[in-house]
């Protein structure tokens, strides 16, 4: 029941989990459907990181950081991000394996959804765009606050969620970031070790400029991938046939037309520098909706104060 490093359908492991199948696969190991005999045979995910070289530090230097990174998706709670379970470590055939253990989200990746959109030649239009901006940014919100960055915002880690048809944000990139550090950290030559170089990580094209030379993400990251992921959709397009690679300009007006505030906000949220994006989720969202936000409440005068002068009715 284990065969080419594939954990078969109908393994336990355990003792908790019957893998029903592979659903996925990645650089850094399988991802698989599983039912949870200790929870009424509920749907899970089992994320699997392998690394590639099996080495005790590599092993030892993996587990450490991945079990860092899972007390930081351990202590996310919100309703449009898989629930996190628990770090499962096993071995199976001599072979060492960690698992995230996460909720089952029962839905489709947007990627799936434009392919089959692109197949009848439609796309993403602006309402449904607008609307995914409105459903996701209170999620990166809620991260950002929480000090986490998602790091790696594409069509294919959002799911629209079939049973409320609400986004919902999948694989964080703190995990495949462990898998890259452990790997680069074990090909530094001797004499580099004091001072290895950032590990880069990020999908090409989705990522910033600053996190693809760098290594360096903040909220700024975010916003940058969720603009492209945007600009995908409503295209049909890759970011790289939507970007001048000569000045590193994006040309998105050739695809598609949008309205002014939306064009402006995808703009600023695709700035160069990081500096010059937007400073919070909540501020796109302000900027998203000016109609909402730019008006102040409703002021009353006073019975008891003396009526205003002409220069104060001007100012005001």
């Amino acid at each position: 029941m284990y065969t080419n490093n594939s954990i078969q359908p109908g393994l336990t492991l355990s003792d908790r989990y019957v893998v029903v199948r592979q659903i996925g696969q990645g650089g850094f190991g399988r991802t698989y459907l599983a039912e949870d005999i200790n929870r009424f045979r509920e749907l899970c995910v089992l994320k699997e990181f392998s690394p590639q070289i099996q080495t005790d530090y590599v092993v030892q230097k993996a587990g450490e950081l991945f079990e860092r990174e899972a007390s930081v998706l351990y202590k996310l709670q919100h309703p449009q991000i898989p629930r996190f379970r628990e770090l499962l470590r096993i071995n199976l055939a001599g072979k060492e394996y960690l698992f995230l253990v996460q909720d089952y989200v029962e839905g489709q990746t947007y990627n799936s959804l434009l392919n089959a959109r692109l197949q009848q030649g439609l796309r993403f239009t602006e309402l449904e765009i607008r609307q995914l901006l409105q459903q996701i940014l209170p999620v990166l919100d809620y991260i950002h606050s929480m000090g986490v960055i998602h790091r790696d915002i594409s069509p294919d880690n959002l799911i629209l969620r079939s049973i409320d048809q609400l986004p919902v944000l999948i694989d964080f990139g703190g995990v495949k970031q462990v898998a890259a550090t452990v790997a680069s950290e074990y090909y530094q030559p001797e004499k580099f070790t004091s001072s290895p170089s950032p590990t880069l990580l990020g999908k090409v094209g989705f990522a910033p400029p600053e996190q693809m030379q760098t290594g360096l993400v903040s909220n700024h990251t975010d916003f940058y991938a969720l603009a492209v992921t945007a600009l995908v959709l409503l295209t049909g397009k890759q970011p790289q046939e939507l970007i001048d690679n000569y000045n590193l300009t994006w040309q998105w007006r050739r695809e598609v037309t949008l309205s002014p505030v939306l064009g402006q906000v995808l703009d600023k949220m695709l700035s160069p520098r990081p500096g010059d994006r937007y400073q919070s989720a909540n501020h796109i969202l302000q900027a998203l909706n000016p109609a909402q936000v730019s008006y102040p409440p409703a002021q009353y005068p006073n019975p008891n104060t003396p009526p205003p002068t002409s220069a104060t009715v001007a100012v005001s």
